[in-house]
């Protein structure tokens, strides 16, 4: 009898690790290590943009240049599906050129959503309306002491997007979950603006 019983529930634990499995799926996984993928990299007037020590690190000039403006780079190749994924990245912030003590966003952008976080702490959802061509506040500045700030660690980040609402996580931390619309065939876009240097690594895409 003791033995029946241990055997199904060996069935039973292998059949949940299989479904487990099965459910979450990795569809791409980019650590820097070389630029086998294929980025867009190299230095102009308004950024940089190269791999190093397995980091991708975005630096924007445009602060200096006196342009203003944001730079994003997108992953190569590789399309987001309609539904039920999660993107996965690591940050850490460098520096801000800026004299004063204010900052300029850095993040990821996910077809019109910006995912945006700042080097004080504070985290931001934008969209951005093409046909108007003007950003709209989805979420609002907001400082969160589950996010590193300035130089003081690496950030942990994640955006999960199920049923139609995107969340987003810092160091496993929930900061806002809203309804968007990412539509199937979206680019992932690592984002920098204006005056800031970061460090960008660990960026997986799997099914959830």
């Amino acid at each position: 009898m003791k033995k029946s019983i241990i055997l199904m529930l060996s069935f039973v634990i292998v059949s949940f690790a299989r479904s487990v499995g099965q459910s979450s799926k990795i569809l791409v996984e980019e650590h820097f290590v070389e630029n086998d993928r294929g980025w867009n990299l190299g230095e102009d007037n308004n950024v940089v943009r190269k791999i190093e020590n397995g980091k991708m690190i975005l630096e924007s000039k445009k602060y200096q240049t006196g342009k203003g403006g944001g730079y994003w780079i997108r992953l190569p190749d590789f399309k987001l599906p309609a539904n039920n994924y999660s993107v996965t990245f690591t940050t850490h912030w460098v520096k801000n050129v800026k004299p004063n003590d204010t900052y300029n966003p850095y993040g990821m952008i996910l077809g019109d959503y910006y995912f945006l976080a700042y080097g004080d702490g504070e985290r931001r959802l934008l969209k951005y309306d093409t046909a108007a061509k003007k950003y709209e506040t989805i979420v609002d500045w907001g400082a969160q002491s589950v996010i590193n700030k300035r130089d003081n660690g690496d950030n942990k980040w994640e955006i999960r997007y199920q049923d139609g609402k995107a969340a987003f996580y810092a160091n496993g931390n929930m900061l806002y979950k809203k309804e968007v619309k990412i539509p199937e065939g979206t680019s992932v876009k690592l984002y920098i603006e204006n005056s800031e240097m970061v460090e960008f690594d660990d960026l997986v895409v799997r099914s959830l």
